[in-house]
């Protein structure tokens, strides 16, 4: 599909600039442009985008996605968009999703996106308060969800489907309409209005609001709507390309949510700017199976689906063969050696040890990046939430250069690590970006292209501006060489009864390093002496774990209370302790007996901890561990296989460590 020839991972500084100048020259300064540049540079020569469907990689050349763009943005037009109205998008990612962006952004328009597990109830406020007009929707069960909730949006005039599967009995529903008959409308249009697509094109202006991202609610607040200019997403698009190098034909897996800013510039923007393929997996399931037949060069995934990818390996690992798992226990001291040279002791790697990597390489690593696709990656990003070091160690040691990244969604990306990462850090400042640090340890940030204000809020827009400088609500520092290390969340900061600070995520990210820990939140604060851990277990790698030492169960629920379980756990809590001081340790731990939910408000739908609401629904169990009891019971609500409910009455356990 692309070439396998290894390019540089990172241009020259004046390399780069030059290249910047040259784009900038063409005027292109929208994304609709560099739609119109690509399509007249590539035409049909270049694909542009494949989509996996029904097990065939289907391609779109330029020429393909400039036409289906067109006619969508002329039907759009046909129906009454207008400059500066709203469209929201919500679905998996798809070429439609692309399509039917640009296509709203070339008549002037904003895209507004939601994401695809979005609950009928949070579409209303999140479509309402955007005063979006029209909805393009995936399949039948996102366009229920706005059929269910049609009274409450009288803004909205059509919902717009791109999956036919399962809509044939929709036909007669004038509030919804196929993705084709709006191009349909469109080539109508484009009859009578032969040059409206490229003229509507040409009007737009970098200060023009090309997205609205809504911010992900972590303090328990309504999400707000911040406005990302076409300005901001250009800009990005250069700075980030001046710490790694984007080719013309690099593959790209588009997984990471098209509603996060992440996947914007580095899905989006990276494919109008640099003419690197886009790859849409077939659906959820196969995601790491349609990576490995790609191959990208270029992968993004956020935090947490990093450590997901970390629990699978070393769950198969642990399942294969004992010669398979004892080359990787040969060779994985070996990249950790290499991994502290590079970036521990940033120090040259003498040739024994370079000799014995060559080994561990071709010997394991290389089979084992293959089989997690990412053997031909260059660039591999993170973003979203604090990655826990002794992941990004575990990828830099196999030879995979994953790189950390930080930014907010109002001013992102601020930070990347460049060559070799500093661990505990997310890397130096980008050219062009400022930081600094206020006397109560807040992150202030600076550049010339922040975001244009939370939508409809202009005193929140206020507040978070001091001088200039965005208020970025984070804890943290700058370290001797200018890399900035992050705490948490300011108001997350905690301190203990004797004055130990400490950050409850620097933990939780500690004892995610294990395959059998999906997720925890970790309290205690002035009124404790010690932290206390709330955790759930991974299902599918305790199961395994399970079904390997012969140990029965029914549910999670069964499976998460089982003494053996505990004990399994406790490990990992014990090797968390053990690099941490005495007074920091956690002392006691409790599974729980359900996953957090975003569905249940537990977490952000960029699966992020909403502490608060966490801690008060969990209150009782707070509660009961410190106050030295061994157990709590509850009543709580299970589904079974079969989808009935039922309500059981729970002992859980608290162990202490």
């Amino acid at each position: 599909m692309a070439t396998n020839k290894r390019k540089p991972i990172r241009r020259s500084p004046e390399e780069s600039r030059k290249l910047i100048n040259e784009i900038k020259a063409q005027g292109l300064d929208t994304c609709p442009k560099f739609l119109l540049y690509n399509f007249q540079k590539y035409g049909a020569n270049q694909v542009a985008m494949r989509e996996k469907d029904y097990g065939i990689w289907n391609e779109h050349t330029w020429a393909d996605c400039y036409e289906q763009i067109k006619y969508f943005a002329l039907g759009l037009a046909a129906l009454g968009l207008e400059r500066d109205d709203k469209v929201c998008c919500i679905g998996d990612n798809a070429p439609e999703w692309y399509f039917a962006e640009l296509a709203t952004q070339a008549l002037g328009g904003t895209i507004v996106g939601l994401y695809v597990d979005a609950i009928p109830s949070e579409i209303e406020y999140l479509a309402d308060h955007a005063d979006c007009r029209f909805a393009v929707v995936r399949d039948q069960e996102q366009t229920d969800k706005f059929l269910s909730i049609r009274d409450k949006l009288p803004k909205m005039q059509k919902v717009i489907y791109w999956d036919p599967k399962g809509m044939w009995a929709y036909q007669e529903e004038e509030f919804v309409i196929d993705f084709t008959e709006v191009q349909r409308l469109g080539r109508e249009f484009d009859r009578e209005h032969p040059t409206y697509f490229e003229d509507q094109l040409q009007l737009g202006q970098p200060e023009d609001i090309a997205v609205l991202c809504f911010t992900s609610g972590t303090s328990g607040s309504l999400p707000k709507a911040a406005m990302i200019s076409h300005h901001y997403l250009v800009q990005a698009a250069f700075d980030g390309s001046l710490v790694t190098a984007f080719y013309p034909g690099d593959n790209h897996v588009s997984f990471v949510p098209l509603a996060w800013i992440a996947e914007q510039f580095m899905g989006l923007m990276i494919w109008l700017m640099w003419g690197v393929v886009v790859n849409f997996p077939e659906n959820g399931d196969t995601v790491m199976e349609n990576i490995r037949e790609i191959g990208p060069q270029i992968i993004m995934l956020g935090t947490r689906q990093w450590e997901d990818l970390y629990r699978m390996s070393i769950a198969r690992i642990n399942d294969s063969t004992w010669p398979k798992r004892a080359v990787y226990r040969l060779a994985l001291p070996i990249g950790y050696r290499i991994s502290r040279y590079k970036i521990l002791e940033r120090a040259k790697v003498p040739l024994l040890w370079r000799l014995l990597y060559f080994l561990a390489y071709w010997g394991c690593f290389r089979h084992l990046r293959d089989k997690l696709g990412l053997e031909k990656t260059r660039t591999a990003a993170t973003g979203g939430s604090l990655m826990g070091p002794d992941t990004l160690h575990w990828f830099r040691a196999i030879g995979v250069r994953l790189i950390d990244s930080y930014g907010l969604t109002e001013i992102a990306p601020t930070t990347m690590h460049v060559d070799e990462p500093k661990l505990g850090t997310v890397g130096p400042p980008l050219p062009g970006t400022k930081v600094k640090v206020t006397e109560d340890g807040e992150l202030l940030w600076k550049n010339n292209r922040m975001f244009s204000g939370y939508y409809k809020k202009p005193e929140l827009t206020s507040e978070v501006f001091s001088d200039g400088w965005f208020k970025s609500g984070d804890a943290g520092t700058i370290d001797d060489e200018g890399h900035v290390i992050v705490f948490d969340r300011l108001k997350d900061m905690r301190e203990l009864r004797g004055g130990y600070k400490y950050s409850p995520s620097y933990l939780e990210n500690k004892l995610k390093f294990s395959p059998f820990i999906k997720d925890v939140m970790v309290v205690g604060d002035k009124g404790h002496e010690y932290p206390f851990a709330l955790i759930n277990i991974d299902f599918t790698n305790v199961g395994q774990w399970a079904e390997k030492n012969r140990l029965p169960y029914t549910t999670f629920t069964d499976l998460s209370q089982k003494d053996e379980v505990y004990d399994l756990i406790q490990k990992d809590v014990e090797r968390t302790n053990a690099d941490l001081p005495p007074t920091g340790r956690l002392l006691k731990f409790m599974l729980l007996y359900k996953e957090f939910d975003p569905d249940e408000g537990e977490l952000t739908r960029t699966r992020k901890l909403r502490r608060g609401f966490l801690e008060d629904r969990y209150a009782e169990a707070i509660e009961a561990a410190y106050h030295d009891r061994p157990s709590l019971t509850v009543e709580t609500e299970i589904t079974y296989q079969d989808g009935k409910k039922g309500k059981i009455s729970l002992n859980v356990n608290i162990r202490t460590v």
